[in-house]
C-alpha cells in the first residue's frame, strides 16, 4: 500500500515540474520559433522571404534594394513595399537582421520555421511572383510569444494569410 506521504511527495513533485514547464514557455527558453505554411494556389513560382526585427520602428526603416518596372535600381524603406506591383527583386541591403528565403512552386505548400527568430520580435514577409520576382505584397506578423502560426495563400490577386500568437501546446514539444 502506498502511504499518504509518497502520495503528497509525488503530487508536489509533478506539481514543481509542471511549473517549471509552464514558467520556462512564459519565460521564452528553449526554442520555438514560429512556423509559417505557405500555400501556393498560382501557376507561377513564388519566392518568399521572412525576416525578424525587434520591433515596429525596426521594421520601417528596413532598406531594400528593388527594380522599378522601367529598370531603375533604387533603394526604398519597408515603409515603400506597403503597395505590391510597383517594385522587383526586393532585397534587404541591411545588415545584422535574419531572414529566411523560401521558393514555392505552382500547387506545392510547404511548412517551414523560421530560424533566428527571438522572443519579442515580429516577422515580416516579402512576397514575389515569377520569374520577374514582381513583389506582390508584404505583411508584417506582431506577435512576442513562442507558438507561433503563420499561414500565407499565394494567388494571383494578392496574398492572403493568418496568424495565431501562441496556439497550443505545441511549444513545449520544440
Amino acid at each position: 500500500m502506498v502511504s499518504r506521504r509518497s502520495l503528497l511527495v509525488g503530487s508536489a513533485l509533478l506539481l514543481v515540474l509542471l511549473g517549471v514547464v509552464l514558467t520556462s514557455g512564459t519565460l521564452g527558453l528553449g526554442t520555438a520559433e514560429p512556423v509559417v505554411t505557405l500555400e501556393n494556389q498560382d501557376d507561377a513560382t513564388y519566392y518568399v522571404t521572412a525576416y525578424t526585427v525587434e520591433d515596429a520602428d525596426a521594421a520601417g526603416f528596413l532598406n531594400f534594394e528593388v527594380r522599378t518596372e522601367d529598370g531603375e535600381r533604387r533603394i526604398v524603406t519597408y515603409e515603400e513595399l506597403v503597395w505590391p506591383g510597383e517594385y522587383r527583386n526586393v532585397t534587404l541591403v541591411d545588415d545584422g537582421i535574419d531572414g529566411r528565403s523560401f521558393v514555392v512552386e505552382p500547387g506545392e505548400t510547404t511548412t517551414k520555421t523560421i530560424d533566428g527568430w527571438s522572443r519579442g520580435e515580429m516577422t515580416i514577409y516579402i512576397v514575389e511572383r515569377g520569374p520577374e520576382r514582381n513583389h506582390t505584397s508584404s505583411r508584417t506578423i506582431t506577435c512576442g510569444r513562442r507558438g507561433q502560426t503563420h499561414s500565407l495563400t499565394l494567388e494571383p490577386t494578392g496574398s492572403g494569410g493568418s496568424s495565431t500568437c501562441a496556439g497550443g501546446f505545441g511549444w513545449l514539444f520544440r
